[in-house]
């Protein structure tokens, strides 16, 4: 599963930008605040990067919280639409419930870690030159440690939803199932498209006009990036579903198309959230934003984002304010200088307890009930 994005998404933003934004001025001060809430130490005692490698961290840290949100609300998405799938087929919640975990189980388990190798010693070495994540200081000091809990959590939800965790016979496991939910579906594409959108726009509160689901086994749209490596490639021919943002007649529009139902609200929330983050990208000049995603936004990483993604949304998700929707927080985190949002994240990650005070602080009151347009 990958994410697509349109290139225009990335640099013509401004009709999904708030009118206000914090003066120069009050960003400086804020990002002094965040050092000092953080505890981060001496600015000057660690290596500064490059305008382009700080946004590339940056946009590597977005991704890293994208795929975690889509993958978090993977797990229980569709029981927003229980009763209307019930109704579809009875048992469509019970067989959508363990399919989902297998699924995503299978980024530890499956057939992935024989194309992409062993998760631990990949994230074992994320400190060393030539990884992917080299220098990026918040997954290489926690990537290994969201990974496990991002499996633990899975694991636990296996056993409750009597899902098979052996490895080799997991992997037969999960296509069984996915036969089963794809004869499941079969008759009730329109349906079933409904109820995505409908389960993606409550979970991000998003006009559903502006989300287009498809159920098809044709899942490529748009310009896609092609992957640099054997393995991409490799993968690429194996995708299920694709989600991103395009933009229509002067709007930003959510597309996803998936082959089954979980799949493709699983592309809808990331899709969602990446319309929320285009705010992070939208001060970018178009050199630094190819640039920036042509490194990022690689189809190859995409399975360790998913790994250690969905431990490190929960994470978030427990110091987010309770008063203030998550797209607007998630919105004000992505719009943060690459500086900034490395201290947050690894005072969230870290559970430090200036972290709730440091979210809470992103934005003056008078945007707290302003969220993307």
């Amino acid at each position: 599963m990958s994410r697509q994005r349109n290139k225009a998404a990335g640099r013509d933003r401004g009709d999904e930008a708030p009118a206000t934004r914090p003066s120069d001025e009050g960003r400086e001060l804020r990002r002094d605040d965040l050092s000092r809430q953080a505890g981060g130490g001496d600015e000057a005692s660690r290596p500064r990067l490059d305008d382009l490698s700080q946004q590339t961290a940056k946009r590597r840290t977005l991704n890293l919280l994208i795929q975690g949100s889509a993958a978090h609300s993977f797990l229980t998405a569709h029981h927003l639409v229980a009763d209307e799938l019930e109704a579809i087929r009875p048992g469509l919640v019970r067989l959508y419930d363990r399919f989902i975990v297998s699924a995503h189980l299978n980024y530890w388990q499956g057939d992935l870690p024989l194309l992409f190798g062993f998760p631990s010693r990949f994230w074992r070495r994320a400190h060393r030159p030539g990884h992917p994540f080299f220098g990026h200081r918040l997954l290489t000091e926690h990537g290994g440690e969201l990974a496990r809990g991002s499996k633990q959590f899975l694991l636990d939800r296996a056993k409750a939803k009597r899902v098979t965790t052996i490895p080799g016979i997991h992997y037969f496991h999960v296509l069984g199932l996915f036969m089963r939910v794809l004869w499941a579906e079969r008759r009730a594409h329109a349906a079933l498209e409904r109820l995505a959108r409908r389960a993606a726009a409550q979970i991000w509160d998003i006009d559903e006009d502006r989300l287009d689901a498809q159920l098809t086994a044709n899942v490529a749209f748009g310009n896609l990036r092609t992957p640099k490596t054997i393995k991409g490639k490799l993968v690429r021919g194996a995708v299920i579903g694709y989600g991103g943002v395009e933009r229509r007649e002067g709007r930003f529009h959510v597309v996803a198309k998936g082959r089954c139902f979980p799949i493709l609200v699983h592309e809808l929330c990331k899709g969602a959230a990446e319309l929320v983050c285009l705010h992070g990208l939208s001060t970018l000049d178009d050199q630094i934003y190819e640039e920036v995603t042509a490194e990022a936004d690689q189809l190859e990483h995409e399975t360790w984002y998913l790994q250690a993604g969905a431990e490190a949304w929960r994470r978030l998700l427990r110091v987010l304010p309770s008063d203030r929707p998550v797209s607007e927080m998630l919105m004000h985190v992505a719009r943060l200088q690459p500086d900034e949002l490395e201290e947050l994240m690894m005072a969230v990650m870290e559970g430090r307890p200036a972290a709730p005070d440091m979210l809470d602080s992103l934005d003056p009151p008078s945007l707290h009930e302003r969220g993307p347009d």
